[in-house]
């Protein structure tokens, strides 16, 4: 598993689960419930991360890098 971006806020990391599901990445989200729980931990663990399969790497780049869509972090 390989982390492809961090957000402080865990809506963010939903918003492009759903993005990189519609592309056929399967991604999964690290550290929600810590930073759900105490918003002043987002800093402390680096945020809310999201999390593909090494060989899905490149292709949710690609996605977050789309033109128009956010830049990785």
């Amino acid at each position: 598993m390989k982390t492809v971006t961090a957000f402080s806020k865990p809506i963010e990391a939903h918003m492009l689960i759903a993005r990189l599901g519609g592309s056929g990445v399967t991604a999964f989200i690290r550290d929600e419930h810590i930073v759900t729980l105490d918003w002043f931990a987002s800093n402390a663990v680096g945020g809310v991360k999201v999390d593909v399969a090494d060989e899905d790497y490149e292709q949710a780049l690609n996605v977050i890098n789309a033109p128009g869509e956010r830049e990785t972090t």
